[in-house]
């Protein structure tokens, strides 16, 4: 009895650094995922890792405290992983933000079922493009497996915070904005260079209601362009899906 005891013990911290991953991360985090799905799947995940966690060094502790704050570390491993996963698709919003801004639509909002809140067109496009491509690849199963593999390297209890993995940290979310313009290039570059043409046009014939002619060029050149852009737009989530799963490696060593 007392064997099966600790079992469960250890099955519920591995639950915990579960629950984290699937509350923080992409896809798995959303608010549209019902929540009892998210408790299911992070004890199903739990049931198939408990068997084969390495060997615990020590006991788990009898303390009901000292429990709980081991309990809170594995969640902050969790927590952790799914915000670094989480930079990529704010990267997606930024770009999309940055569209709907010079596009005109950013006066217009969208209520994004997976974030819960209004977000502008072309940033909610980015968004469920973003989703559906990481789903195409199977990364929510790529997820999963990641945070499966920190057991071999972060045993329980064994969570440690590098104080370089603050400035590593800090440098992804840096890399957010920059991203974030490089994916937003063709369209924005292409609305910039019809404000001028526009401006220039206006200086040359001042009859023209540039205010009223302007809202449906800008918004058909910003539909065209990124329609054209789409298929680079993806092969950008590749190299961005790729270093994301980087960083979580990145991530794993920092807390060892």
């Amino acid at each position: 009895m007392l064997f099966e005891v600790e079992v469960f013990r250890l099955f519920l911290l591995v639950m915990i650094r579960f629950g984290g991953l699937i509350v923080a991360a992409p896809i798995l985090g959303s608010r549209s995922f019902p929540t009892i799905a998210k408790v299911g799947l992070a004890a199903l995940s739990a049931m198939l890792v408990t068997p084969v966690v390495p060997a615990l060094p020590e006991p788990l502790p009898e303390g009901m405290l000292e429990y709980a704050l081991l309990g809170m570390g594995e969640a902050v491993i969790g927590l952790m992983m799914g915000l670094v996963m989480q930079l990529v698709f704010a990267t997606v919003q930024v770009a999309g933000q940055i569209v709907d801004m010079l596009s005109g639509f950013a006066l217009m909002n969208v209520f994004n079922p997976a974030l819960e809140t209004q977000v502008p067109i072309f940033g909610f496009f980015y968004y469920v493009m973003a989703t559906l491509y990481l789903l195409a690849l199977n990364g929510h199963h790529l997820m999963l497996m990641a945070m499966a593999s920190t057991f071999q390297d972060i045993p329980i209890g064994g969570f440690v915070v590098q104080p370089e993995l603050f400035r590593e940290v800090a440098v992804w979310g840096r890399a957010m904005f920059y991203d974030g313009l490089l994916i937003a290039a063709p369209p924005a570059g292409a609305l910039l260079l019809a404000y001028v043409s526009m401006g220039m046009l206006g200086r040359v014939v001042p009859q023209i209601h540039l205010f009223v002619v302007g809202f449906p060029v800008t918004i058909a050149l910003g539909l065209l362009t990124v329609a054209f852009a789409l298929s680079t737009y993806l092969r950008y989530l590749d190299g961005m899906f790729f270093q994301m799963f980087k960083n979580v490696e990145t991530l794993i060593r920092g807390m060892t």
